[in-house]
């Protein structure tokens, strides 16, 4: 049967009423009435659906002739398993006519059982034979007919038995309840580019499964291969489900707690705070670090709090008596960032007198390079040197001073991935990492929120702040992408919204109007429309907050062809 074109298709895999009209109201195209989708909601894996369980055919005209048939405007599609001998496929798609369904989906497919098992239904002709009669009969009738198939050969002789719709099932998807899956978007869109060789485009073209977890996913998929749209199967039920009860089991499991919690009392200035497994052991590395002569960094997102844990190692150190010296590496560049950081002789560059640099300005103290990624190559030589030899040479000076210096650098990004992606020297690296420390996200340490939030209102107000159990569980559902820089944003926000009472829901309801208008706007792809491929990941990167790795994701790239992209069109921030 006949339905009109979209840019995008969308087929979702239902096994309850509820699922089903959620999916219609959404502009689904497609509904497949699956025994997968009612075991998932059940609490079973989509593999069940396989096993002799019940009577499959039967099941699912039973759940859907109830809640679903004469309830959804979008056409539905019956699954059915056609692999018993003794099953008359013509009267089985007669009884799916008059009971108003759609079109037929051979579903649990035979295409997704390899190995020795196979084989033998293979052989025994129980196989795809039985299937490719299941869509003849459903094209007899004028009924459609939803082909899931695994490879080329299978797609072909679909089409030609009436296919109306190829499925190319790249494999279950990875959950909870699901299987692990080795392939990356980019893999995945090859095999369905193989598959779908051949095929007319007269016949819609769709993926399930594999990688794709998500909208966006899915949308990179259809960009970079000739697929038109997703079946969504776990991704419409059981994902979502077991997502949102992690977020809300965290949400009351936390909140019950805040009458015990009290803002924490930093031992030093830059203590950092939260009582997380983390953070526990973050603080202890750094102790057990202090009087350690060994190069320290530091890798964190912006606002994990890497320059307070370079100032607590510092502290906590033999140097703690004199400041340390901050390098900002992303401001040094040319001459100007050799003499900051290594001085100059009297009259050398420009004139003037002797000015010492900052690698000499350290000595008996700890120098910290603060992004050390962006640090020119120029400079990576000379502080490579250092390194080596423990001595600087001022510019325009022929004798070499001794420095004895502590090394802490802080960098956004893994550095080591700077090496392969970016222009930072591997050497350097070696000798820079000496201890290497990762700082979590926020959101990777939820529990850390409300004891941040009463400490860094105390600092900002001088009292603490009461919040409301609502209000609270905004700021742990918050994903907080700017981490406890953002958070403490909010909390001073909030504070002064609420003017000196509780902080309530809407005292702090600007981070739901934020997380309103947050999703994504699905970008038109280059080949989609009037797009260039530059402005394709220019948009992205915006999107994502120019978080390399979650855009690499979302565009269905790897993060190294991701830079090697954003290094050719010049996209840095």
């Amino acid at each position: 049967m006949s339905r009109q074109k979209t840019d995008f298709l969308f087929a979702a895999v239902v096994g309850s009423g509820l699922t089903a009209k959620a999916a219609d109201k959404a502009g689904a195209d497609y509904l497949l009435a699956l025994n997968a989708g009612r075991f998932r909601v059940q609490g079973a894996s989509s593999l069940t659906s396989f096993l002799p369980v019940r009577a499959a055919n039967d099941w699912v005209i039973e759940f859907a002739e109830r809640e679903m048939l004469g309830r959804c405007n979008a056409p539905i599609y019956a699954g059915f398993s056609v692999s018993d001998p003794n099953l008359d496929i013509a009267a089985l798609v007669a009884r799916t006519k008059s009971l108003g369904f759609s079109g037929v989906c051979n579903f649990p497919s035979t295409t997704l059982i390899d190995g020795r098992l196979g084989a033998l239904l293979e052989r025994e002709g129980l196989g795809l034979a039985r299937e490719l009669t299941l869509v003849q009969e459903a094209s007899k009738a004028g009924l459609g007919s939803f082909a899931y198939v695994h490879n080329n050969a299978q797609a072909r002789k679909m089409v030609e038995a009436g296919a109306t719709a190829i499925c190319v099932n790249v494999g279950f998807t990875s959950g909870g309840t699901g299987v692990t899956t080795h392939l990356t978007l980019e893999t995945a869109a090859a095999q369905i580019e193989r598959v779908l060789e051949g095929v007319p485009a007269s016949v819609d073209k769709l993926c399930h499964g594999g990688p794709i977890t998500s909208p966006e996913e899915a949308l990179a998929i259809t960009r970079i291969c000739g697929v038109q749209g997703f079946v969504a199967g776990s991704t419409l039920d059981r994902l979502p489900v077991e997502q949102t009860l992690s977020e809300v089991t965290k949400g009351f499991t936390a909140i019950p707690s805040l009458s015990r919690i009290e803002p924490s009392t930093p031992t030093t200035q830059h203590d950092l705070v939260g009582s997380s497994m983390a953070m526990q052991i973050i603080r202890k590395e750094l102790d057990d670090l202090a009087h350690e002569d060994v190069p320290v960094l530091l890798i964190g997102e912006t606002g994990t709090g890497k320059s307070r844990a370079a100032l607590r190692l510092h502290e906590a150190g033999m140097a703690a008596r004199r400041q340390p010296v901050v390098v900002d590496c992303p401001a040094l560049n040319g001459q100007e960032g050799a003499l900051h950081l290594l001085g100059k002789a009297p009259g050398a560059f420009g004139g003037g007198g002797t000015q010492r640099g900052a690698l000499e300005l350290a000595s008996s103290s700890s120098i910290i390079f603060d992004e050390i990624s962006a640090l020119p190559r120029d400079l990576q030589g000379k502080l490579l040197k250092f390194t080596d030899e423990k001595t600087i040479q001022r510019i325009g000076d022929h004798s070499l001073r001794r420095i004895d210096t502590r090394i802490i650098a802080t960098n956004a990004q893994d550095l080591l991935d700077c090496t392969e992606e970016q222009d930072f020297r591997k050497d350097l690296y070696y000798r820079i990492s000496g201890h290497e420390i990762a700082l979590p996200a926020l959101r990777e340490r939820v529990d850390d929120i409300p004891e941040l939030a009463l400490h860094l209102g105390q600092q900002l107000s001088g009292d603490v702040p009461r919040f409301s159990n609502a209000a609270m569980r905004m700021l742990l559902e918050h994903d907080w992408p700017g981490n406890v820089r953002e958070l403490s944003y909010a909390v001073k926000r909030a504070i002064r919204r609420a003017e000196g009472g509780t902080i309530d829901l809407k005292a702090i309801d600007f981070l739901r109007k934020k997380q309103a208008t947050s999703p994504l706007k699905l970008p038109e792809a280059p080949a989609m429309a009037n797009t260039s491929e530059q402005e394709w990941i220019a948009a992205a990167l915006a999107r994502n907050g120019f978080r390399r790795a979650q855009t690499a994701e979302e565009l269905g790239m790897t993060t190294r062809t991701l830079y090697n992209k954003i290094k050719k069109y010049r996209l840095q921030t």
